[in-house]
């Protein structure tokens, strides 16, 4: 999960900035803006997770971890981990923007960018693959489409880019009317 981890470091980097004009005008706490971020969170992020780490553990720790060795309990901090890097990264978003850092704010965004497509072609084999933890060890290996999987990782991606755009737009909405007051 770890390009999962930095597309909603990413997303919400990019929704801070989409929501500059509010966060200037009332702070990254106020509403509209910090409630689509957190139930993007809540609706999308955390749901997403869990259902990787609980159905699919092998897939989502790349089978670089025997995820029979990782306590179920373990499940619980790790989707609260991905929720709180979306909030973290609203936060450290809005203080760029309070700050007057655009351009290193742009940069962040674009460093974050980087990063997912480095981290993608780095597991892009154990990506595209659909196994269990040790058959992966030993080459047997399927195609996620042929699976579950891969149905649950399209589906995933495309309600993440769905819910996305959907608060992007929102976002702008709301920083057109605080430009207009």
């Amino acid at each position: 999960m770890l390009v999962a981890i930095l597309v909603e470091l990413g997303l919400a980097l990019a929704f801070a900035l989409v929501a500059r004009d509010r966060i200037r005008a009332d702070g990254p706490s106020a509403p509209p803006a910090f409630l689509l971020v957190a139930a993007h969170a809540a609706v999308v992020t955390l749901p997403v997770a869990f259902y990787f780490y609980a159905v699919q553990p092998a897939w989502t720790w790349h089978y670089l971890i025997d995820p029979a060795k990782v306590p179920a309990l373990a499940i619980l901090p790790l989707v609260v981990a991905h929720g709180l890097v979306v909030v973290g990264g609203w936060y450290l978003g809005a203080h760029l923007v309070r700050s007057e850092r655009r351009r290193l704010h742009l940069y962040l965004v674009g460093a974050v960018g980087l990063a997912v497509v480095v981290a993608v072609a780095i597991l892009f084999p154990r990506l595209t693959a659909a196994s269990t933890y040790r058959g992966y060890q030993v080459g047997a290996i399927g195609r996620p489409m042929s699976v579950e999987l891969g149905w649950a990782v399209l589906v995933a991606t495309v309600a993440t880019i769905a819910a996305a755009a959907y608060v992007g737009f929102e976002l702008a909405r709301d920083g057109r009317r605080v430009r207009a007051r």
